[in-house]
């Protein structure tokens, strides 16, 4: 594969690919990201990134390991691999945001791993984190918090329900209650336990109030059609 080095990435990509005409681009997008994230988090790796641009999902879920098709992932502790083609460009903020955030910790809970990247994405499909939790809430689909913080209940369900979820929630408690406080929360393996601890509320009380922000808020017609569209077509 063909290199391209920059200040924190090391690129990778196939010769002739789209990936290799859009290289300078890219690098831009991800440096700016990188800069982001390390000035919001207040940290910074020691190393450089490796960035591996792929041509296909089939290819990334080979390397992934299971073989089904994906986008995107992070490899603990300096690798990412992402589809760039045509119709897929999986860069920007979120497989970053995983590899930096883990110079911090790595906790357990994925409800937490994924709503910290997703804060940085701020949307789904191009639509805010916020306005798929108020159309989850508004048709009954809605899952509590209690149940996204465990683990395996978090995994038995879609990302396309989970992921806009815990970005959501993410900058609602990083609004609320500060930076520090949610990297408290973070940097703690127990999540329950340190939500509860840091914020001094139980997680049904949190889970109350964050719906009734979100409830706040009109759902715009034509964002329910969209997401409704989307749903059907996964």
């Amino acid at each position: 594969m063909k290199q391209f080095e920059t200040s924190n990435y090391i690129f990778y990509y196939e010769d002739n690919s789209l990936a290799a005409k859009d290289i300078e681009k890219i690098a831009c997008c991800q440096e700016n990201c990188f800069k982001y994230i390390c000035m919001v988090l207040k940290t910074k790796p020691t190393f450089k990134i490796r960035y591996f641009l792929c041509e296909t999902p089939e290819r990334v879920g080979e390397i992934y390991g299971d073989n089904e098709p994906c986008n995107g992932f992070a490899s603990v502790p300096d690798k990412i691999y992402a589809v760039y083609n045509k119709n897929i460009k999986c860069i920007g903020f979120h497989e970053d945001a995983h590899l930096i955030s883990y110079t911090i910790n790595r906790p357990d809970n994925p409800f937490i791993r994924e709503g910290l990247a997703m804060y940085f994405d701020k949307d789904w499909w191009k639509i805010n984190n916020y306005e798929w939790c108020k159309y989850y809430i508004k048709n009954g689909k809605f899952i509590s918090l209690s149940d996204l913080l465990d683990k395996e209940y978090f995994f038995d369900n879609d990302c396309e329900l989970t992921y806009p979820i815990a970005g959501a929630f993410t900058d609602y408690i990083i609004n609320l209650y500060g930076l520090d406080a949610y990297l408290n929360i973070y940097r703690e393996n127990d999540s329950k336990k340190a939500l509860e601890d840091v914020l001094k509320i139980s997680v049904d009380e949190l889970n109350f109030n964050f719906i009734a922000y979100v409830q706040s808020f009109k759902l715009d017609v034509q964002v329910e059609k969209r997401i409704k569209e989307l749903l059907e077509n996964v």
